[in-house]
């Protein structure tokens, strides 16, 4: 008996090679079909290997699953298929694992060109994708979208005609695939479950935000390899479990974004995995997508108590839809691994496990790196008067101030309140203690009637044990403001530039 384990290895930097929203969609469905269909037809096809059932008992569909009719560990290990899911694809044979793995080698050069794979053998690495020069002659024409690859297809985008290689144009046809509702990948079979599947899709980052920010959300489940357990079927048991979690909770808040009169869908699933989540959304709906996340993966926890509590690291950046995806999605990473070095740290304290978000608001026209922006405009004052002037990263659920979904809703309290006059108190804040107290002395009643409705009574506090002056001030203004962000002229400087992360 021989396994063959095929990982896929950096998708996310595959999925936003070509800059487009559609082809974007269209190689996470890619990358979809080919794991979660492509690959087990090829393993269950008879001649030259043969599959081996697996002794193990593997979990069944779970009845409470939106994919129950596509995700049954039972059914697949009695083939021999022990994996298909979170970018890996495993399978048990009893002869003919080396021409399995050379078949399979093709087949992903094939449907997936530039994406980089390992393939083992029982543990013993066989082949590994390779990066190829290029061979093309300059005269002929490159493709119009990626400058990579000759122009080999005309594809049909809104009003446009572009020239494109090969490669966008498989992908090109299978976000037409997500669309239609033939495509194979989790995104686009759980969006079929939500009310997204009757509304009208972006063709572009821009028709989707319109004249507002973009945001890129990141969630990745927290300490997931710590649980798995150590038989194959256990860690079966345990990756289905999680995963079928987080999909109810993502079903259930893309309907809580998509209200009734919303004629266009407000986000796109980009990746689905088992225990991981990118999307894009308009940036008004991103923090409050994040909470109705975590709080429906709480719920549904409660109700169904599996041992180990999922959790999630969050990262969320807004930005312009001019800035390109690669680099958003490397500032959503790092703010990511900022929410779970939280996490680590609740942990190593022996407190209870939560999920924890960080989040970046960018304005300019390039995104910097969120730590040495931090650094530079969030920590001012000496050792004996240090001032921090953000809490983030912060717990996703709880009340008060400290948390996510407190300073979600007491955002909304500031609706109605002066504008220009919490911009300005934000702003005095790096400038010290005193003038800072002295503006927020000096704001007319309107203004200090929201700031008390919103549970701020005075712009600083000391942190414990005679520990730097804290505020909240400065996350609570910047999230009242993320609705506002590029609606106008007026309204797209957020609080203080702290748009800048």
């Amino acid at each position: 008996m021989s396994r063959v384990h095929i990982e896929f290895q950096r998708v996310q930097t595959w999925l936003f090679a070509v800059p487009h929203l559609r082809a974007m969609v269209g190689a996470n469905a890619l990358l979809g079909e080919t794991l979660r269909v492509e690959l087990p037809k090829l393993a269950r096809e008879t001649g030259c290997w043969t599959l081996a059932p697996s002794s193990q008992t593997y979990p069944g569909a779970n009845p409470n699953d939106p994919l129950r009719a596509y995700d049954d560990p039972a059914a697949d290990a009695k083939d021999g298929i022990l994996a298909r899911d979170g970018g890996h694809f495993e399978a048990r044979f009893a002869s003919g694992a080396q021409p399995f793995a050379d078949a399979a080698e093709q087949l992903l050069r094939t449907r997936l060109p530039g994406l980089r794979f390992r393939i083992s053998i029982d543990g013993a690495e066989t082949q590994r994708s390779q990066v190829h020069l290029p061979t093309e002659l300059p005269v002929l024409a490159p493709c119009e979208w990626t400058g990579r690859g000759l122009v080999s297809a005309i594809v049909e985008q809104g009003g446009e005609r572009p020239a494109v290689s090969l490669d966008v144009e498989r992908r090109h046809e299978a976000a037409k695939r997500t669309e239609d509702g033939t495509a194979a990948d989790l995104a686009s079979l759980l969006s079929a479950t939500t009310k997204l599947k009757t509304l009208k899709r972006a063709q572009e980052l821009k028709d989707l935000v319109g004249s507002g920010y973009l945001a890129l959300i990141h969630a990745d489940g927290n300490g997931v390899g710590s649980g798995a357990g150590k038989s194959d079927g256990e860690r079966a048991r345990f990756f289905h479990h999680n995963r079928v979690l987080l999909r109810r909770a993502v079903q259930k808040a893309i309907d809580a974004a998509c209200t009734n009169e919303m004629r266009q869908a407000p986000l796109i699933p980009l990746m689905l995995g088992g225990d991981d989540l990118l999307l894009v959304c308009r940036a008004e709906i991103a923090l409050p997508f994040v909470v109705t996340l975590c709080e429906a993966l709480a719920e549904f926890q409660r109700e169904d108590d599996g041992g180990f509590e999922l959790t999630l690291g969050v990262g969320v950046v807004f930005a312009k839809h001019t800035i390109p995806m690669h680099r958003l999605h490397e500032v959503a990473e790092q703010l990511v691994s900022s929410a779970k070095r939280r996490f680590r740290g609740l942990k190593d304290a022996g407190e209870k496990g939560r999920s924890v978000v960080d989040w970046a608001v960018y304005s300019t026209a390039w995104v910097d790196d969120p730590e040495d922006v931090r650094r530079r405009d969030w920590v001012h004052g000496t050792e004996q008067d240090l001032r921090v002037l953000s809490q983030r990263p912060v717990d996703v659920l709880g009340e008060g101030l400290g948390t996510l979904q407190g300073l979600v809703e007491s955002a909304k309290k500031l609706e109605k309140a002066p504008r220009s006059q919490l911009r300005y108190l934000v702003d005095q804040l790096p400038r010290g203690r005193v003038l800072s107290e002295l503006a927020f002395a000096e704001l007319p009643r309107e203004a200090r009637a929201a700031l008390d409705a919103a549970g701020v009574k005075a712009p600083w506090r000391r942190a414990a044990n005679n520990g730097p002056w804290l505020t909240e001030l400065l996350d609570l203004v910047e999230i009242s403001e993320i609705p506002r962000l590029g609606r106008s002229a007026e309204d797209s400087r957020p609080a203080r530039e702290v748009a800048h992360g």
